[in-house]
């Protein structure tokens, strides 16, 4: 179990180290190195066991025998790997695929959800994560007529220019109108990335409360 966890534990590393998500060759390359590595472990393992059962056999199969089962560890933990990547992958499709569609970027948007945990306050205004429900974008020719996977979770501002932003507190239902944008943010070595960050957060856009007055407080469901 040792030898598959880490395997494992190294595929999620190598997904990680990608600049880009594997297409269709790197998932066939990935598939077809995991059954090859999987066929062999099997065949070692097994032949491994079948040796061991019949240890009156000539001492001069011991290196054979370090050999196979050296190749069976070897290949199983191969085949760990190409399942933690292909584990990290999809998780990472998945997480993805949920993005502020580009013909709404900075358009005015109405959204209804809930308050996700605590507001943070300062003398700008108020830092809030938002759980979305439903989404609809105001006067936008451009947007995409079919339905769309909007961002479970964006994170707003609400900006304190005329009258500071109303007490906000975990969990309330709220309909706002919004400007949003996709994560940006720099990725030099040494600085903290704010777009991973933000994404480790399943964060898929940010922006800011565009019309206070017409935010209204709902009622939970």
């Amino acid at each position: 179990m040792r030898a598959w966890w880490c395997g494992f534990a190294l595929g999620v590393v190598w997904l990680q180290r990608q600049a880009a998500l594997p297409g269709w060759g790197g998932w066939c390359a990935v598939v077809s190195l995991g059954c090859a590595a999987s066929a062999v472990a099997v065949w070692a393992l097994r032949g491994r066991a079948h040796i061991a059962d019949h240890e009156h056999r000539a001492s001069s199969s011991w290196p054979f025998r370090r050999l196979r089962s050296f190749a069976g560890w070897g290949a199983l933990s191969c085949a760990a790997c190409c399942v933690g990547f292909g584990y990290a992958a999809w998780r990472a499709e998945a997480r993805l695929a949920a993005s502020l569609p580009v013909a709404w970027e900075g358009r005015d948007i109405e959204v209804t959800g809930y308050i996700k945990g605590l507001p943070t306050r300062d003398d700008k205004g108020v830092r809030f994560l938002f759980d979305v429900e439903s989404a609809d974008a105001l006067a936008v020719e451009s947007a995409p007529r079919e339905p769309v996977r909007f961002p479970h979770v964006v994170q707003l501002t609400w900006i304190a220019d005329e009258a500071p932003p109303p007490p906000l507190e975990p969990g309330e239902r709220w309909r706002l109108r919004v400007r949003l944008k996709r994560p940006h943010g720099n990725a030099n070595f040494g600085v903290r990335d704010a777009e991973a960050a933000l994404l480790a957060r399943n964060v898929r856009a940010t922006g800011y409360v565009s019309a206070a007055a017409q935010a209204v407080r709902l009622r939970p469901e």
